[in-house]
């Protein structure tokens, strides 16, 4: 399977999906990381986690830009299990690149205007990219969100209404992602923050079912 993390908006959590996401299905197959954002912040995590032999088993990480990320990226998908494309937070060559190359395509969003708005621009460049990837499945992540606040129900209204499919899994706001993230790890393997485990165990197994 190919998963493109993808929003045209950055500080959503993209990058920490990713890598979480890719590390997780390497626990079942060879899996390759394609870090296809300029910032390279997933190859900045998989630098830091090879300087730890404890984290393991780790994806293969390579940085593509551009086209390439197309073009190198379905050669280099044939030697793997699965695929996870970190994407640029902004609308480019890139990110349209990881959405013809995905057949499921995982777009982290936050709760607020700011977030909403982003989304429309979005939408716009998800449906060109099924004019030629028709079969694209798009999942919505619910990420960094306050769960003391209404804002993630108004935002599920909003994206119901703009007919998204939106996954029953949510990822809090929380110190554990940023510290794991900052030491090339997961934070099921930090495991201090038990809740942070569940989050994101609860989302692999909704998104890879």
């Amino acid at each position: 399977m190919i998963y493109a993390v993808v929003n045209t908006k950055g500080g959503v959590g993209k990058t920490t999906t990713a890598v979480h996401l890719a590390t997780m299905l390497s626990r079942h197959g060879k899996t390759l990381l394609i870090d296809g954002d300029p910032q390279a912040s997933a190859a900045s995590w998989a630098a830091w986690r090879r300087d730890n032999p404890a984290y393991t088993p780790s994806p293969t990480t390579v940085c593509l830009a551009g086209k390439a990320i197309l073009t190198e990226g379905k050669q280099l998908a044939g030697g793997f299990q699965d695929v996870v494309i970190d994407a640029g937070g902004r609308d480019s060559v890139g990110l349209r690149s990881a959405l013809l190359l995905a057949q499921r395509a995982i777009v982290p969003v936050g709760a607020s205007n700011l977030d909403a708005a982003a989304m429309t621009d979005l939408l716009t460049v998800v449906e060109l990219a099924r004019d030629f990837n028709p079969d694209l499945d798009v999942l919505v992540l619910l990420t960094r969100i306050d769960p003391r606040t209404k804002d993630t129900a108004e935002m599920i209204e909003f994206l119901v209404e703009q007919k998204m499919t939106v996954l029953l899994s949510k990822i809090c706001e929380r110190v554990a992602f940023r510290r794991a993230i900052g030491e090339g790890a997961t934070v099921s393997e930090l495991g201090k923050d038990q809740t942070a485990v569940s989050e994101i165990e609860s989302f692999f197994k909704e998104v890879t079912a």
